[in-house]
């Protein structure tokens, strides 16, 4: 008989501590004096690239229709040169091997990607490993560098603290989900939040109330005590980024497990899609499943309610 799995509370899913071996640490600075200054130019070069093939992908653009209709013709040429450097090429300039298991679906079998754990900054750069459009936070809007790739991605901005542009989020995602139009497909990062991946938290309903076969995509990364960045850890931004520009070989693997269509009975309830999908993922990581959320989400939900 298996024993029972221990009961995680919010601090065992939020919380991370930064705890290297004597060897890690030889090794870190070691290699810091030739890797991070090569890789840190490298990744500054990536940055520009991408924010030059999203800025002409922009040139001309109607701000009022933009998200009215998917890029075309040369448009559509540039969004896909942002999505290339800001995925694979940026974190081969980091120093990262990306493997990809399985196969992405397309969009006419899967408009939806739902994707977990949430557990990094580095997250950010899978999108463009799918060319797809993310659900993101407003603020991105006005931040100097993100602004112009997210804006040439198509993507859904959201505001958190305010209803009506919840609202406004929820009804864009239904509406491309369920276009005809080819549209890239939504990428969501269902739990909302960054965790440090023991286990997956609550599912947010939003990629699941469209009714729409969707796609789980797990992240993994070979070294998560590096990579992961949540809420509560006392190292900081700097601390990470450069102990990742360090080590020597990094790798993140991308797993497309296969297309999940939901019946009546999910398609009727959200709720219920999102929990069975949230379990098959959690099988595929061997994490548990839970129904911890961030306290925030907790009061927006009873706002909502």
């Amino acid at each position: 008989m298996s024993s029972p799995q221990p009961v995680l509370t919010p601090a065992d899913t939020f919380c991370h501590q930064l705890s290297l071996s004597t060897a890690d640490k030889l090794k870190f600075l070691l290699c810091s004096v030739f890797l991070v200054p090569v890789r840190l130019c490298l990744a500054l070069l990536v940055a520009f690239l991408i924010w030059l093939s999203s800025r002409l992908g922009l040139l001309y653009r109607d701000t009022d229709t933009w998200d009215d209709r998917p890029q075309q013709g040369w448009r559509k040429v540039f969004q896909n040169c942002m999505w290339t450097t800001s995925g694979y090429i940026i974190f081969w300039a980091l120093g990262f091997r990306v493997s990809i298991v399985g196969q992405q679906a397309p969009r006419s079998q899967a408009p939806v990607l739902i994707v977990a754990p949430h557990t990094s900054f580095l997250d950010v750069f899978t999108i463009a490993l799918c060319y797809s459009s993310p659900v993101a936070r407003v603020e991105n809007r006005a931040t100097p560098v993100l602004w112009a790739p997210q804006a040439v991605g198509n993507t859904i901005f959201v505001d958190r603290r305010s209803a009506d542009s919840r609202q406004e989020a929820m009804n864009a995602i239904l509406a491309r989900a369920r276009s005809p139009l080819p549209w890239p497909q939504i990428f969501i990062f269902s739990e909302g939040t960054t965790t440090n991946g023991r286990a997956l938290i609550r599912f947010q309903t939003g990629g699941f109330k469209a009714g729409v076969p969707v796609q789980p995509v797990t992240i993994q990364y070979s070294r998560p005590d590096l990579t992961t960045w949540t809420r509560d850890q006392p190292h900081r931004f700097i601390h990470s980024i450069l102990l990742i520009m360090a080590n020597p070989v990094n790798q993140v693997t991308l797993h497309f497990l296969p297309v999940y269509s939901p019946d009546q009975k999910e398609i009727a309830n959200p709720v219920l899609y999102a929990q069975n999908v949230q379990k098959m993922m959690a099988e595929s990581l061997a994490v548990p499943a839970t129904d911890i959320q961030r306290a925030e989400f907790v009061i927006e939900n009873k706002k909502v309610n």
